[in-house]
């Protein structure tokens, strides 16, 4: 062990929360200069959170409630709704370094904290309040308390167990696959411990999702009905492009050089067969990632998600190089990871220095910018009209000016979903229809035409364009100040 190493190492526990420290500065000052807008799903959450429910159109409940809670200490501003995913992704990492020193020590540890933390995975979700944030929080917290429920038997332990399930079940079904993960384990290593204690933290897990399943019962299983459509098998037979294309995106969320040292343990097949600690890891990682490849290879997988794949695997694979003394590929993983992070940080002001304008196709969030113009614009109608309502055929549009206009003016906004097909494409559809919703006057927004505006609605007087961002350009968007909604084709309807 060099000097530098044994300096690091000497305090793992502090080296690691100062690491962690760190990236939580940086991360907070980045994203203040970037000055990103809410995405779309983000401003969703938001509004869920105003409604607080057992479940919602595309999600379990746990992320709107998980808003609703920061907002409560800090309010309502972007930074706000998203902190919680920074101090989740720093937790995880945290979680995992515990992990990895309760299966090897604490050196290794403190190396699977700072490895995680480094990745493309950690730095980009950080900076997104999105569902992973509480997935892999609660993933890696029910994975340390399965292995002390292996080693110790005590209830308490299981216990605990099942509750981390319920709620990584509460953030995401994906928290499911666990317990494939956890039974294959105990099959093949840990047979005594199948019984009531076992069974009693599986079924103690499941029964949080008891109140949602009767939410979906209630709206016709939307949420579940959302999930299988996300598959979209019965599309094409395969296709060998997005799967490629899940396969390269697997090297950026863990990195390019700790993607290559899992595959090195994977493929040691006698270290895993031999040590349960690596077939426990092997178990809870590459099922997982070959369950996602081969979905890619049948449908569209977003990148993402096989992402609960990472937390054994990032503990596999840096264990790997720690005990081989590997650690220069290690800490040039790292860097190579936090130098992608930074460059995706602080792109806006690198392109201009290297001399490449900010484009739409240049500009990695273009989405992501704009709202807030819309929103004050809209804002500026909602003062000059009285209505504090607007309405769109197009979720993204409903949500970001909602929560714009919001901001704009401070006080509540009304979504409301202008839907003619009568079949939910997401939860405003769901729920706030204006064919079943009553409402004195609204903005609508949206590229309609005057006729049809006012055959729907009993008073329609046309407003000025506004700006709404279109893949990343600004583009004038009709909006009409409207009230007495007739029925879509002007038809009176009601559902």
């Amino acid at each position: 062990m060099t000097d530098w190493e044994s300096k690091l190492t000497a305090r793992p526990g502090l080296t690691l929360g100062l690491v962690l420290a760190a990236l939580i500065v940086w991360r907070l000052i980045a994203a203040r200069d970037a000055g990103l807008n809410l995405s779309v799903d983000e401003a969703q959450y938001f509004i869920w959170s105003l409604d607080p429910a057992w479940g919602y159109f595309s999600k379990p409940p746990l992320i709107a409630w998980t808003i609703a809670g920061a907002g409560l200490l800090c309010g309502d501003s972007e930074t706000c709704i998203r902190l919680p995913a920074l101090l989740l992704f720093t937790a995880t990492a945290w979680v995992m370094a515990a992990l990895a020193a309760r299966l090897f020590d604490a050196r290794t540890g403190m190396w699977v904290g700072i490895a995680f933390a480094s990745t493309l995975l950690s730095s980009f979700y950080a900076r997104f309040m999105t569902t992973d944030s509480l997935l892999l929080f609660c993933w890696a917290l029910s994975l340390m308390f399965f292995l002390r429920a292996l080693e110790t038997d005590r209830w308490r332990d299981w216990l605990a167990l099942g509750v981390a399930i319920g709620f990584g079940l509460l953030a995401k079904y994906t928290m499911v696959i666990f317990l494939l993960c956890a039974l294959a384990v105990l099959w093949l290593d840990h047979r005594p411990r199948i019984g009531l204690k076992a069974t009693v933290a599986a079924l103690l897990g499941l029964a949080f999702l008891i109140p949602n399943a009767l939410w979906n019962q209630d709206h016709h299983f939307a949420t579940l009905r959302h999930t299988a459509e996300l598959a979209q098998l019965d599309r094409e037979l395969l296709r060998p492009a997005s799967l490629a294309n899940f396969a390269l995106a697997q090297f950026a969320i863990m990195g390019p050089l700790l993607l290559p040292a899992l595959l090195v343990a994977a493929a040691d097949r006698q270290s895993w067969r031999t040590d349960p600690r690596q077939r426990l890891l092997v178990l809870f990682s590459l099922p997982i990632l070959a369950g996602f490849l081969l979905l890619s290879l049948l449908t569209r997988a977003n990148a993402n998600w096989g992402a609960t794949t990472y937390i054994a695997a990032t503990v596999l694979a840096v264990a790997m190089l720690v005990q081989r003394n590997h650690r220069r590929w290690l800490v040039w993983a790292i860097i190579i990871n936090l130098l992608l992070a930074a460059a995706l940080y602080h792109w806006h002001r690198l392109a201009p220095a290297i001399g490449v304008p900010i484009t739409r196709n240049t500009d990695p969030f273009h989405a992501v910018r704009g709202w807030d113009t819309s929103g004050r614009q809209l804002a500026e109608q909602m003062r000059a009209t009285g209505c504090h309502a607007v309405i769109s055929r197009d979720r993204g549009t409903l949500v970001e000016l909602a929560y714009y206009a919001r901001r704009t003016l401070a006080v509540p906004v009304t979504p409301l979903a202008y839907n003619p097909g009568g079949i939910p494409r997401n939860h405003f559809d769901l729920t706030a229809d204006i064919a079943d919703r009553a409402f004195d006057c609204a903005i609508l927004v949206g590229r309609f035409g005057d006729d049809q505006v006012k055959h729907e609605f009993s008073t329609a007087e046309a407003l000025p364009a506004i700006d709404v961002p279109d893949k990343g350009i600004l583009q004038p968007m009709n909006t009409w100040r409207v009230s007495g909604f007739t029925g879509y084709g002007g038809v009176a309807s009601g559902r």
